[in-house]
């Protein structure tokens, strides 16, 4: 019983840090190409595509989907050239 709680209560405690671990995963993203189409790096049609999958993942990482969030983020990254971290 005492292992079961230890478990419940470190799940609970993670659950915000995988949260944050998504948000700031699309923030860095989005931080880099908003960089990039100011220096013309890309072009705006391409940052806007990749806005809206970043928009996608934002909604799936505000509803606990931490892992389609990042197959998201990893698949719009490799679609339009930029390293997967």
């Amino acid at each position: 019983m005492r292992l079961l709680i230890c478990a419940v209560l470190l799940a609970a405690s993670c659950a915000p840090a995988l949260a944050a671990s998504c948000t700031s995963r699309i923030a860095y993203v989005q931080r880099i190409i908003d960089k990039d189409v100011k220096t013309g790096f890309v072009d705006k049609k391409v940052h806007d595509d990749m806005g809206r999958d970043l928009a996608a993942a934002t909604q799936a990482c505000n509803a606990g989907n931490d892992a389609r969030a990042d197959q998201i983020i990893s698949a719009t990254q490799s679609r339009h050239g930029y390293p997967v971290r």
